[in-house]
């Protein structure tokens, strides 16, 4: 049965086999593999597990984003609320969550963020 026979009016997908497929789908993207995004960095967290998870947003806008603990330990700046940033990762799919998200293996600041700058 090929990707596409799974979409046929009898066929009811499980929420796993839809985020499964939607993984799948954006994994298979070139694009969407080796990609930078330009944003601001909101709702950062440091577990203790070392990995980063935040937000990067623009004014219409907003994707979650994790940063493993080895590319963490790379950063050579201090990553924080509203800084502007430029994230190059890979995107995929969270699937015990159901998120699409963009896997950050390296961050470069881009200035203070307007919208930060707005707020204060």
């Amino acid at each position: 049965m090929d990707q596409y026979s799974l979409f046929q009016p009898q066929n009811i997908l499980t929420v796993s086999q839809l985020t499964n497929y939607l993984r799948q789908v954006i994994e298979g993207d070139n694009i969407l593999q080796d990609l930078w995004v330009e944003g601001e960095i909101s709702n950062l967290g440091r577990p203790s597990s070392g990995h980063l998870y935040f937000t990067l947003k623009d004014s219409q806008s907003s994707i979650r984003c994790v940063m493993w603990r080895s590319w963490v330990a790379r950063l050579n700046f201090d990553l924080r609320e509203g800084h502007a940033v430029e994230a190059h990762g890979s995107m995929s799919v969270y699937e015990a969550g159901g998120q699409v998200q963009l896997y950050v293996d390296t961050i470069r600041p881009a200035g203070e963020g307007q919208l930060f700058q707005e707020f204060l």
